[in-house]
């Protein structure tokens, strides 16, 4: 029996529905919560330490760092729900089990909880890209497209994290996961400063975590510079993401059917 992604049959959007749904019911308590990191680091980043540092690649430092926030936004967001969200759903709820004596397969679910994930990370985006046009921060029209690479992001993060939640026994061991990975992550992949600034051992580090060519190829878009080194950034990207999803889904279906 195939356990992968060729294993999924549309019917993963009913449980991706069923999330959308919890979500709506809960809005005020989903979205105000989630907007106080990037908002915070709008304020800190851009504008408390931009009035600092007159400009870093030939851009006003806000306007760097724009794409960082975004794409803070939108990991840490997938990352949490595909985290706690989903081993919560998993093992204390049981929602996970009971959907799979349905119709519904354990590689469905896996799928719709990443595609959730990734729907959580891209919402938080476009809320904080709306922010930064508030205040005056993004003036290329490119830029509407950003929320779209950082929903590709949100939905490499947002596997990686089902792959995580599907192999461990305990909420606490996220912990580990959080400090060795995932904030290491956020602040190394040129989120807030170019990764030029590190040793070359650390520069190579931060090209192979995928998240790396998320944040250069949003970036690109909300200065309005293009280059041909983006095409061969997007498609490790693409391919990492697909990987990623692939071992997922396998790994969770490992854990709920056997």
């Amino acid at each position: 029996m195939n356990e992968g992604l060729l294993s999924v049959t549309p019917a993963f959007l009913r449980v991706w529905l069923r999330n959308a749904q919890v979500y709506v019911a809960l809005l005020k308590f989903n979205i105000i919560p989630a907007l106080v990191e990037p908002m915070l680091f709008i304020f800190v980043f851009g504008l408390g330490l931009g009035s600092y540092i007159s400009d870093i690649e030939g851009v006003p430092y806000v306007k760097f760092v724009a794409a960082g926030i975004l794409g803070s936004a939108a990991i840490m967001q997938a990352t949490f729900e595909c985290t706690y969200g989903s081993f919560f759903r998993m093992k204390i709820q049981n929602t996970f089990e009971g959907m799979i004596s349905t119709p519904i397969s354990a590689g469905e679910v896996s799928l719709a909880e990443i595609l959730w994930g990734a729907t959580r990370g891209f919402v938080n985006s476009v809320l904080v890209l709306i922010a930064l046009l508030a205040i005056g921060v993004i003036d290329h029209w490119a830029a509407v497209f950003a929320p779209v690479i950082m929903f590709l992001a949100a939905f490499n993060f947002a596997a990686i994290a089902i792959l995580v939640t599907s192999r461990i026994a305990q909420m606490e061991y996220f912990r580990f996961y959080f400090a060795g990975f995932v904030l290491p992550a956020q602040f190394l992949c040129g989120t807030f400063f170019p990764i030029s600034r590190f040793p070359e051992p650390v520069q190579l580090f931060a090209w192979v975590i995928p998240f790396t060519s998320y944040i250069d190829i949003t970036r690109s878009l909300m200065l309005s510079r293009y280059s041909w080194h983006l095409l061969p950034e997007a498609a490790y990207a693409l391919a990492t993401t697909l990987i990623f999803t692939e071992l997922a889904v396998r790994s969770m279906f490992r854990r709920l059917v056997t």
